[in-house]
């Protein structure tokens, strides 16, 4: 009997446990939503869907994509699959967009040919090499080749290109002076090998990114760049420069004054001791070891501290000067004292600003003689900003602002609002997951997916013996069993922190395999619940010898301050009504075989209610769960759900030995954009006598610390030992 369906747009079947799509065919298909199921094949050259303009296909089970046809296709979504080829070349789509590829196992790329094509994200593949001087995109807009296995970028010539992002690669050399990308507005190449930088000459170029890479020299008087506002060379508000006892006689202006302007907003300083001057080639003279003092220029001191770079007009920076201090620099031209829309009237408004960490502020814009400006020398007179000046604040990458973004010098001379903050941001994982069967049920996770995820390597055991959550840029969560000796009269004593390291941004267990993005780190304090060896206290912190760098795969997770799930879900009186609840842990434990994986692994669990986990593991280990209190939680894979990934039909979704301290994350809709939240920490699992991992069966729920019935403790702990 054939069902009759209405007309509809759109079809959403996202997060979902469908393992194939039937042959699609609607006249009025619009929008498709098929991301988060686990489907292996899709037979899109059987479908008839003439209007369909958007499909999404992320993060699934594809290993490939058959030839595409459609003549409305606009946007296709396939991030997130373990695709390793795709043939581009038989495609036939004139309408196509935005194509995401993003989280893959591509490792080449065919040639591209596409009239209509703007936006393409290839992030996070396993690509060597692209012969971009073969394609055909007369429309490519923005190109993502961020995180990939390139050494190497042949010659770049495109009209159309505006963002071009090939950070997290290999790249060693880069020929800008061959390029001819007119329209390119923002090029990212951090976290490369870069040794040098030559010449780039781009009549548009705003934004240019060559952090962490290991450039020596870079040629900025080959530089042509009039438009470039924002430059990242690794040097931060808070930076020191140490110039002293050289002999560098002039630094060009542009340079310098953008050098120190960035050290305005922060603690950063140049110093600038003893520089011996030595005049250029075409008037060479003998090094002089003495310099004259800076002199006092009409309207003001002329050694400016580098904090106040923004006190002198851009490009009149003089290092031939001695100044007294040595942040300081002479300035030929400081902004004039008498404002000269003012007369001599007295100077009123708003003293400096503090620097924020993390962070800088600019001036939005300022009113002076009934007109708007947004330059300094406007803004700033007599060292003051003028009244109504506005200043707006911005957080460096992976940061996020606290308090005002926008602050205003108001009559009374006083800036309005407090100084903002800015906070590492927290719970920003991709949701990249690959489908390789490992761990018990689980999946590889691509690497980035879970940022927060922690390894603790025992140095005596060499290898990773639990997992971890970061929380704080030096802190840790992690389960007591985890770092401490039990002893026969159930007592315990807490290990030394010389016996552990802690990785961050990790992947493979080998440390042999690590690559640049990994942070090892000493523990310097570790911090047991009072309460333990109660199981339900199972809990810990360990305190870093120094702070994290936050980067695409290392960041901080949220803590359940909210209550996200917490109380209603976690204690089963929504399960009814609201139906299952999943979270997602990755970890390092044992797979199905009993052994312990390669690669960092994540599975998705289920929230079980208590009173059915009580009642499951009684009757399967026959030992009563009285760990399973208010302060804990199950989570698992029932009974009655079906089994995938073996032959034998046992394996199934759990976690393992070495899993331990592991956190367990869920989506949160109490905290913009959907950010993951830490509601658990693994702990334990009641078995049989003589079971391991390998012979676990359904209904053996894990058990889970409940984060949010400690916060007390965690932020009394890191406030107490900050």
């Amino acid at each position: 009997m054939k069902r009759k369906f209405p007309k509809l747009p759109t079809i959403h079947l996202a997060n979902n446990y469908l393992t194939t799509i039937p042959v699609m065919k609607s006249d009025s298909l619009e929008v498709l939503y098929l991301y988060s199921n686990q489907i292996k094949n899709v037979e899109f050259d059987r479908w008839t869907t003439p209007k369909l303009k958007i499909l999404w296909l992320g993060n699934n089970y594809l290993t490939s994509i058959p030839v595409m046809k459609s003549d409305s296709l606009e946007e296709l979504y396939l991030y997130s699959n373990q695709i390793k080829n795709v043939e581009f070349d038989r495609w036939t789509t004139p309408k196509l967009k935005k194509l995401s590829l993003r989280n893959n196992s591509l490792t080449s790329i065919p040639v591209m040919k596409s009239d209509s094509l703007e936006e393409l994200d290839l992030h996070s593949n396993q690509i060597k090499n692209v012969e971009f001087d073969r394609w055909t995109t007369p429309k490519l807009e923005k190109l993502s080749l961020g995180n990939n296995s390139l050494t190497s970028i042949p010659v770049m010539k495109s009209d159309s290109l505006q963002v071009l992002d090939l950070h997290s690669n290999q790249i060693k050399n880069v020929e800008f002076d061959r390029w001819r990308t007119p329209n390119l507005w923002i090029l990212r190449m951090g976290e490369n090998s870069l040794t040098s930088f030559p010449g780039i000459r781009s009549y548009r170029l705003r934004e240019l990114d060559l952090h962490s890479n290991q450039i020596k020299n870079v040629d900025f008087d080959r530089w042509t760049t009039p438009k470039l506002s924002i430059l990242s060379l690794g040097v931060s508000a808070n930076t020191k420069v140490y110039l002293q006892h050289n002999r560098i006689a002039t630094i060009d202006g542009w340079i310098l004054y953008r050098i120190l302007k960035e050290f305005s907003y922060g603690d950063g300083f140049l110093n600038l001791e003893e520089l011996l001057k030595e005049c250029r080639s075409e008037t060479v003279t003998k090094p002089s070891l003495t310099r004259p003092q800076c002199p006092n220029f009409v309207g003001g001191p002329g050694c400016i501290d580098s904090q106040h770079a923004q006190l002198c007009n851009e490009g009149t920076f003089n290092t031939s000067f001695a100044c007294p201090n040595e942040t300081q620099v002479c300035c030929i031209r400081p902004v004039a004292v008498d404002p000269p829309r003012h007369g001599n009237a007295e100077v009123t408004g708003c003293g400096p600003l503090p620097g924020i960490i993390n962070g800088r502020f600019h001036i939005l814009s300022c009113w002076n003689d009934g007109l708007s400006y947004k330059h300094e020398p406007e803004c700033i007179q007599g060292g003051k900003y003028i009244i109504g000046s506005k200043v707006n604040y911005t957080c460096e990458k992976y940061y996020t602002l606290r308090g005002p973004r926008v602050r205003t010098c108001e009559a009374n001379e006083e800036w309005t609002g407090p100084d903002p903050l800015c906070e590492p941001v927290c719970g920003r994982g991709n949701l990249v997951p690959s489908p390789q069967i490992l761990i018990r049920g689980g999946k590889e996770a691509s690497p980035g997916s879970s940022p927060w995820q922690v390894a603790i390597y025992d140095v005596q055991m060499k290898d990773i013996i639990c997992g971890g959550a970061l929380i704080g840029r030096q802190w840790v969560l992690t389960a007591a069993h985890c770092v401490v000796y039990h002893n026969h009269d159930n007592t315990f004593t807490v290990r030394d922190v010389e016996d552990f390291f802690l990785y961050l941004g990790k992947h493979y267990r080998n440390v042999s395999r690590d690559d640049k993005f990994v942070q090892k780190l000493k523990v310097t304090r570790i911090i047991v619940h009072e309460e333990y060896p109660d199981l339900e206290s199972d809990i810990a912190l360990m305190k870093l010898h120094e702070s994290v760098n936050l980067t695409a795969r290392v960041q901080l997770i949220c803590l359940p301050f909210n209550d996200d799930l917490s109380d209603d879900f976690l204690d089963d009186s929504q399960y009814e009504f609201c139906g299952p609840h999943k979270g997602k842990v990755a970890g390092w434990g044992r797979d199905a075989s009993n052994q312990a994986t390669d690669v960092l692994t994540e599975v998705r669990l289920t929230v079980i209610p208590k009173r059915e986990c009580r009642n499951r593991i009684h009757m399967m280990t026959e030992v009563l769960p009285d760990s399973i209190t208010r302060k804990t939680f199950c989570a698992g894979e029932r009974k009655n759900t079906s089994s995938f990934g073996s032959e034998d039909g046992k394996e199934y979704r759990t976690v393992c030995e070495g899993d331990s301290g592991s956190p367990i994350v869920f989506a949160s809709h109490n905290i913009p954009k959907s950010q993951w939240v830490v509601e658990g920490i693994v702990s334990h699992i009641y078995t049989k006598s003589g079971q391991s991992c390998s012979n676990y069966e359904p209904g053996q729920y894990g058990v889970f610390i409940r984060v949010n019935k400690f916060l007390h403790w965690i932020e009394e702990r890191m406030s107490m030992n900050s």
